[in-house]
């Protein structure tokens, strides 16, 4: 097949197709103009495709094969991501609300002011990735088992969150709201949360990583277990017996 976009006119459902290099401007109509139904792309390959503003509702986007994609301003409501790569992806202004992506590599993806409402990241691998300024006071994320490990959530809304099986290290939350948070096998090793808010955080279940004389400044408000109050407690120069 000489033109990769004529794939995209046989159906919504596409197996297959290697969409890198095709014309930005015809590749955004025919997404957008769609099948009537939403889009299934299997093992597809987008590597730095233009797709600014094209609106994907509902997709089903399996293994496809994308980094550096630009989905600026798009609108992917409803979309399921399985397994594949978004690494590097510029999600800015994006709009996954009722998201789902498993096993998703975003690594150093921007999602800059997305909406993320009920959006789910399970199993991802999001190391590096930027969440600053994300959009809507009803950000309901999650992000189970998934690795945010220099990540970027500077000053983020988050207050409320569950976080099970979560790598935040070497994470920015500095001015997060992390109010009523609570952490079960999550590491905060080496995470900066300086000037968070951390009232009624249940940090229990969290590795707090090295800890310094800084630190129950940094933690006020948090709840603790017995075992991380000693440490922190042996962090002063205290002896605990």
């Amino acid at each position: 097949m000489t033109d990769p976009l004529a794939a995209l006119d046989a159906g919504p459902e596409i197996a297959d197709a290697d969409l890198t290099g095709a014309d930005p401007v015809r590749l955004r109509e025919r997404l957008d103009r769609g099948h009537a139904r939403p889009w299934v792309l299997r093992r597809c390959v987008l590597d730095e495709a233009d797709l600014a503003g094209v609106d994907l509702s509902g997709a089903v986007l399996e293994q496809v094969r994308a980094p550096g994609v630009c989905l600026r301003g798009a609108v992917l409501d409803g979309v399921q991501v399985t397994g594949g790569s978004l690494a590097g992806a510029d999600l800015t202004d994006a709009d996954l609300t009722d998201a789902v992506l498993d096993g998703v590599d975003l690594s150093h993806a921007r999602l800059v002011g997305a909406r993320l409402v009920d959006t789910t990241f399970r199993d991802c691998r999001m190391i590096g990735v930027d969440l600053t300024e994300l959009r809507s006071l009803a950000v309901t994320f999650t992000v189970d088992g998934s690795s945010l490990a220099l990540a970027r959530l500077t000053d983020g809304h988050l207050r409320g969150w569950r976080l099970d099986r979560v790598d935040l290290s070497d994470a920015d939350l500095s001015g997060a709201d992390l109010r009523d948070v609570v952490a079960t096998d999550t590491k905060l090793r080496g995470t900066d949360l300086t000037r968070a808010r951390l009232d009624g955080a249940d940090l229990r279940g969290a590795d707090l990583g090295e800890l310094t004389p800084d630190t129950p400044a940094v933690l006020r408000g948090a709840i603790i277990s017995p075992a991380q109050a000693a440490d922190l407690c042996r962090a002063l120069g205290l002896q605990v017996v």
